[in-house]
């Protein structure tokens, strides 16, 4: 990654819907150079995607940070199947006796509770802890 890509990262942060034309304007590249280099970046997963943020629809939702114990090394066979998941924000890979780490909002304890219990049944995941989140300090 050079100086352009780090500008063009940047760009896409600010405004993930940033037209290519822009994006090109923007970093002073062509608008077929700016393409290439973001086909390149998701291609690499250095771009994982392009989300946007909403406003007020998450009010009343609750966090909490689920700690995944899983069968041998399958983090990378588990990751496709929870960024499909609407309760999941974050996933984490972390080294040591947990494997891996999900951040996730719930409405109520139950919905967090099913969250669980259907974690469980995939044949990947061998134990989950559960820690809702109390407080968040800013």
């Amino acid at each position: 990654m050079d100086k352009i890509d780090e500008l063009i990262i940047a760009a896409l942060k600010d405004d993930s819907r940033m037209s290519l034309a822009q994006l090109a304007r923007h970093v002073h590249k062509s608008r077929t150079a700016v393409e290439s280099r973001v086909k390149k970046m998701v291609e690499k997963g250095i771009i994982l995607g392009f989300t946007i943020n909403v406003a007020a629809e998450d009010e009343g939702l609750q966090s909490a940070f689920l700690m995944l114990k899983l069968t041998g090394n399958s983090c990378h066979l588990l990751f496709p199947i929870l960024k499909q998941l609407s309760e999941v924000t974050h996933v984490y890979s972390l080294f040591g006796e947990v494997d891996m780490m999900l951040e996730v909002k719930y409405r109520t304890f139950e919905d967090l509770t099913a969250f669980k219990d259907n974690l469980l049944k995939n044949e990947y995941v061998k134990d989950v802890v559960v820690n809702p989140v109390l407080k968040v300090w800013r």
